[in-house]
């Protein structure tokens, strides 16, 4: 660490930590980049980037719910409609012919 840098120290769950590092991994960064990044959002906007308290809380379980049955339902009904229909056919349709 250079003269120039400081560390910030959290604490929280051993569980939480490796579960949030394993996804943040995953999502090709890590703890200090997610870190700096936050520290970034609240110098330039003065406010966080989500509700205080309520950040994983932006949706009910019954909104995300609906969301989730309407996805479906759309990938459902378009399986079935090009599902039935063979190469040559599905070809026509998307040149509209």
């Amino acid at each position: 660490m250079g003269a120039s840098e400081a560390m910030v120290t959290a604490r929280m769950s051993r569980e939480k930590k490796e579960l949030g590092g394993a996804i943040l991994e995953t999502l090709g960064t890590n703890a200090s980049q997610v870190i700096n990044s936050l520290y970034d959002y609240v110098i330039e906007h003065r406010s966080l980037p989500f509700n205080k308290g309520t950040a994983h809380l932006s949706h009910t379980p019954d909104e995300i719910a609906k969301a989730t049955a309407l996805v479906d339902s759309l990938m459902n009904s378009q399986q079935t409609s090009w599902s039935e229909l063979s190469l040559k056919e599905v070809r026509r349709r998307r040149l509209n012919l």
